[in-house]
């Protein structure tokens, strides 16, 4: 796991490093300039695209220090041979950045000004575009001079590649109206640690691929946040644990109310990839006229009809899943909410859970829920009401663009581990923490997908992951899932459930697990 930091921690991480250690904004825009300068050589497509051109770079740059810091990134390319380099400075620039300014003019840098017919040429015929218009210090609205610097940015014909964060990215001012586009970025040279509002399901697409730079602050300069990136190396961390002399029963059983007419396949994935998550046992609680046609399609989980659900004790249970939103399974869900045991919800029960006004759950709790579900949750947090169709508007937006503050507020509203899906999906804990995983695996966009995390939830919570552990690792399992059967080109959900039981078994190559 990476820390992840906010913009205004990283201001503050700032202050602190040239606090503590004497160090001048000069210092660390040398590091940073050093940093990004070996990542742009270093990078097989981005060399390529600087030596395939005669004005290798072209650097944008405001007035503050990004701009700086893209203007030292061209004195270090020019001390290192690179000529043709051009930089495209705002006519006020701070005194740091004045000085990286007069630097790069005195390496052979040629400096033009916005409104230089030539700025647009060289934009256009760089390599690489260095977009340094504006850093986390952006507040907003953008400005004609912002907007100057953009166009340029916009010209390129090359890859566009941001200096720590894509211009125009900020903290969100209004959740009556989305924010401007910021720059789009083929790239983002992020000095480490890594900026949180990057993965921010709104502004994501715009950094493209995030390459950190380090050494500008010391590495422990990010461990208090309490927001983390993970990635595939993960999940044993957070894996339930498998005792190699266990029983099924040891495994869990779980129960899993879902499906309903024309929707018997989500059940279906839900339950399957319960199985695949490890659950000892399964069953399927459905209406009476759903059991024949939900035991056809099943072979290794149970089915039994709600009417008579036997007395079987559940490690867990997940709902929600094709299941309807109707008075009977509303009833139903209350029971559940008010049972002393691991829940899961999803779908249909996130849609019941947001009409039914309910409090804070005691119990283990996870919600899985989709943008659109995760909306009227949200706007419930917020103290709206989720059918007003500005405050669901409002809760959107914040998703998007305060997902960190929002995703908090929520999961603590609700005593509830929230996984919130998307092509990057957030991870938020009722104590503060989060998580994101940064899938974009587009592949996963398909009918069913949703249905397996949740049983991938559901399994994991039965073996006796908390809510944290077995949102965390169904998420990274699921992601990892995608990327596995995304080889073979497009899939149905169904065939993400042999992938994540293979991922999810977490033995080693000597065959011990854990």
């Amino acid at each position: 796991m990476r820390p992840l930091v906010g913009f205004a921690d990283a201001s503050r991480i700032d202050t602190a490093t040239k606090a503590r250690y004497g160090l001048s904004d000069d210092a660390l825009m040398e590091a940073a300039a050093i940093g990004m300068a070996s990542a742009l050589e270093s990078d097989d497509s981005l060399r390529s695209a600087m030596d395939a051109s005669p004005v290798p770079v072209a650097a944008i740059c405001g007035g503050g220090n990004n701009g700086g810091d893209a203007l030292a990134v061209l004195r270090r390319l020019a001390f290192s041979g690179r000529t043709g380099l051009v930089a495209v400075a705002a006519d006020r620039m701070g005194d740091c950045a004045s000085r990286r300014l007069e630097e790069a003019r005195r390496s052979g840098v040629t400096v033009l000004s916005p409104d230089d017919a030539r700025a647009a040429s060289a934009a256009a015929e760089a390599g690489v575009v260095l977009d340094g218009a504006s850093g986390v210090g952006f507040r907003g609205p953008m400005r004609p001079a912002f907007h100057a610097l953009a166009a340029l940015v916009a010209r390129a014909r090359g890859p566009v590649v941001a200096i720590d964060v894509p211009s125009g990215i900020g903290a969100m001012r209004s959740a009556d109206e989305d924010p401007e586009a910021p720059v789009a970025a083929s790239a983002t040279l992020c000095v480490d640690p890594l900026k949180a509002e990057l993965y921010y399901p709104g502004f994501r697409r715009y950094a493209g691929r995030v390459i950190p730079v380090t050494g500008v602050f010391n590495r422990s300069a990010g461990l208090g946040s309490n927001v983390s990136l993970l990635d595939a190396g993960d999940l044993d961390a957070f894996l339930p644990g498998l005792d190699p002399d266990c029983h099924k029963g040891d495994r869990g059983a779980l129960g899993v109310f879902a499906g309903a007419i024309g929707s018997t396949g989500a059940a279906v994935l839900c339950a399957r990839s319960a199985s695949a998550a490890g659950a000892g046992s399964v069953t399927l609680l459905v209406r009476d006229a759903l059991v024949p046609i939900l035991a056809s399609l099943v072979v290794s989980q149970m089915v039994r009809p709600v009417s008579d659900p036997g007395s079987r004790r559940y490690s867990a249970v997940v709902a929600g899943p094709g299941w309807g939103v109707d008075d009977a399974n509303a009833s139903a869900l209350d029971g559940l909410w008010d049972a002393a045991i691991p829940l899961a919800l999803d779908a249909d029960a996130l849609r019941l859970l947001a009409a039914s006004g309910k409090g804070r759950r005691c119990s283990p709790l996870v919600l899985t829920p989709h943008p659109g579900e995760f909306a009227s949750l949200a706007a419930i947090a917020m103290g709206a009401d989720p059918e007003d169709p500005s405050a669901s508007a409002a809760a959107s937006r914040r998703a998007k663009y305060d997902t960190a503050a929002v995703l908090a507020e929520t999961a603590e509203r609700f005593g509830a581990v929230i996984a919130l899906k998307g092509s990057v999906s957030w991870i938020g804990d009722p104590d503060g923490r989060i998580a994101v995983w940064d899938g974009r695996e587009p592949a996963l966009a398909t009918a069913g997908s949703g249905d397996v995390l949740a049983g991938l939830v559901g399994g994991f919570l039965a073996r006796g992951a908390s809510a944290w552990d077995a949102a965390v690792s169904a998420v990274i399992a699921h992601g990892m899932a995608g990327r596995a059967a995304s080889v073979r080109g497009f899939f149905e959900a169904e065939s993400l459930i042999g992938e994540a039981a293979r991922i999810s078994y977490g033995r080693k190559p000597d065959g011990n697990q854990g």
